[in-house]
């Protein structure tokens, strides 16, 4: 019913933008797709004519009613899988990646509020024998299957070419899936809280996720490159502007309301293309939204940032041509979030501001994902932060949020989203949900479970720490490195680095004395696997788990890329597991998953990951 609902609301919205001018065409057009991907968007929208009785076409329902962020996931998705040959051991042809999709069920972009996982990826119904052509394929291997996201897809088959790649992740049923590409790399221990703890993972916009993807699969337009919602065609010049960092500082209109700092803002970049003045209004701690997007935000350099920011306005400005004014240039927009209230200001029209609490601006700012934080921490308190929306140049599936924060008494811009909306395409119908079963855990497990965590991250004791782990578990170095650093050469080898990461890690984390300030549980959605209660459950989560699994997630399969039997086996006692993940300021962050296994009568930690959303 919500769906329909859903859908009904986007006829009427098509109904009402064919009596209005239509908006600039910046490439993303359904004319764009070519006939395969059309054909699979006239199949959504045929499906719902069908279904209510409304007159909907296919080519207005994607221009119109889809968001931008929706189309780039979409384009960039099928994209990769329409590049994606797919070849028998043999080398014969088993067709393309695209052939495997029957029928679209949904696509979603960047929705406001959602979890990673459930952004940035199509959900598709597949084609009989799909997961049968996926096993047959040299490019496609069930490695460790889904654990804490995905839930209802646990079955996963990922491509092997290394990032960027394709992940299917498969209903029980074999035919329902969430489809996504991954362009970055699980990284331990920095990429449990270094940044990468958003749906960026899997947003072609992000960072440089265009450049690895063309990289992969060629042929691809970035039709969307833009700044602060402006578009523009072509790469702006990397010319640092001549100025000072210290003219940067101070707003031109210095301390006053923030409806009159944002509008002089605006009217500074826009209007005037007087940058440097722009500039006064953005604060340093905005820098970490360029970091959050770069591959190791911890050695993002910061120096450069102001640079970059002024390079990427200029372009913009430049992109729009002369305006004597910001009417009809920029547009006030709603946002939809919990506890932000609309401030009463004369300038509505042009731009919406909201007084936005301390716990919601956590959750939106950038630097939040960057800082280790229990988010429960924060009050619910005003006056601290206010919120300003709107969209530019008749953009308006590309609506910009600006967080404003005082800084020395004066309001400043400290984050920003690009892009962020309530999704307006059909929510995927709801795949069904397995029951796991809970289990007793063993009190000698959830010792020494608890022991390893106490000791690397509130003890500081990392030889006491790197003892629960066993040598078997060294060889998984090599496999979550950092891109560029040179591999070890040997078993010893490896064991020093990773006696050295953990150190590393641990002197990043708070020195609090309670693991329940620093961790959360990520309990497991996999049916296949036996979650166990204990008294730290809400710390860290503790498991049973298949034989099969256990033994593919191991350094040594993994590496030699060997896969799950299909069906697996449902045999227990072998395998163990851990999942928890790090507390950030914004709430959303990657999983530590670890591998116990009983060795001569102690239980050590023989293989390790970060699940990425």
């Amino acid at each position: 019913m919500a769906t329909l609902c859903v859908l009904t609301i986007a006829a009427l919205a098509i109904q009402a933008a064919s009596a209005q001018q239509p908006p600039p065409r910046f490439g993303g057009a359904y004319s764009d797709l070519g006939p395969r991907r059309q054909k699979l968007i006239d199949n959504w929208v045929a499906r719902f004519v069908a279904t209510t009785g409304q007159k909907l076409a296919a080519g207005p329902f994607y221009d119109e009613v889809l968001s931008l962020s929706t189309k780039t996931t979409f384009d960039a998705v099928t994209h990769a899988l329409m590049t994606t040959k797919l070849t028998d051991g043999a080398g014969g042809s088993l067709g393309d990646a695209l052939a495997l999709v029957d029928q679209v069920e949904s696509v979603r972009g960047e929705t406001a509020g959602a979890p990673s996982d459930r952004q940035f990826r199509m959900y598709a119904r597949l084609v009989s024998g799909a997961l049968d052509t996926l096993a047959r394929s040299k490019e496609f291997k069930r490695g460790v299957d889904n654990a804490v996201y995905h839930q209802g897809y646990p079955i996963s088959y990922r491509g092997q070419t290394g990032v960027p790649s394709v992940q299917f992740s498969v209903a029980l049923d074999g035919r329902r899936a969430d489809i996504d590409v991954d362009y970055r790399r699980s990284i331990f221990p920095v990429g449990l809280f270094n940044g990468h703890l958003t749906a960026s993972n899997s947003d072609v916009r992000a960072g440089n996720n265009y450049d690895k993807h063309v990289n992969r699969w060629g042929g691809f337009q970035n039709w969307w490159r833009g700044f602060f919602g402006v578009r523009y065609e072509q790469t702006p010049q990397a010319e640092t502007p001549p100025t000072r960092l210290q003219d940067l500082k101070t707003p031109r209109v210095g301390k006053k309301k923030i409806e009159v700092m944002v509008n002089d803002f605006l009217n500074a970049w826009l209007v005037e293309g007087n940058i440097i003045a722009a500039m006064g209004y953005v604060s340093e701690r905005s820098y970490a939204c360029l970091a959050q997007d770069s591959d190791n935000p911890a050695d993002f350099d910061r120096g450069v940032a102001p640079f970059q920011l002024m390079i990427n306005m200029k372009a913009a400005y430049e992109s729009l041509g002369p305006h004597s004014s910001l009417d009809g240039l920029v547009v006030g927009t709603r946002l939809s979030a919990p506890g932000v209230r609309v401030v009463r200001q004369p300038l509505h029209a042009t731009f919406v501001i909201y007084a936005v609490p301390d716990d919601a601006a956590v959750r939106f700012d950038c630097e939040s994902r960057l800082t280790l934080e229990d988010p429960d921490s924060v009050a619910r308190e005003y006056g601290n932060y206010a919120g300003a929306t709107f969209y530019i140049a008749g953009q308006r599936n590309y609506p910009v949020a600006l967080l404003w924060s005082r800084e020395d008494g004066y309001w400043k811009i400290v984050s920003w989203n690009v892009g962020a909306e309530d999704e307006k395409a059909p929510a995927p119908e709801p795949a069904p949900e397995a029951k796991v079963a809970r289990i007793n855990a063993d009190p000698t497990f959830v010792e020494a479970a608890r022991g390893f965590l106490e000791n690397w991250l509130v003890k500081k004791n990392y030889d006491a720490a790197f003892g629960y782990l066993s040598p078997k578990s060294y060889e998984c170095y090599n496999l979550e490195k950092r891109e560029g650093e040179p591999a070890a050469a040997s078993p010893d080898e490896a064991g020093r680095k990773l006696r050295a990461a953990l150190e590393s890690a641990g002197k990043t984390v708070s020195t609090s004395r309670k693991l329940e300030a620093m961790l959360s549980a990520a309990d497991p959605v996999h049916p296949a696997t036996k979650v166990m209660n204990h008294p730290f459950s809400r710390v860290f989560s503790l498991s049973s788990i298949p034989n099969a699994l256990a033994d593919a997630a191991e350094c040594s399969a993994r590496a030699a890329g060997s896969t799950i039997p299909d069906p697996m086996p449902l045999e227990y006692g072998n395998g163990f597991g851990t999942t928890v993940r790090f507390k950030t300021r914004a709430g959303d962050a990657p999983t530590l998953r670890l591998l116990w296994r009983h060795e001569n009568g102690a239980w050590r930690i023989t293989s390790y990951g970060v699940e990425l959303p």
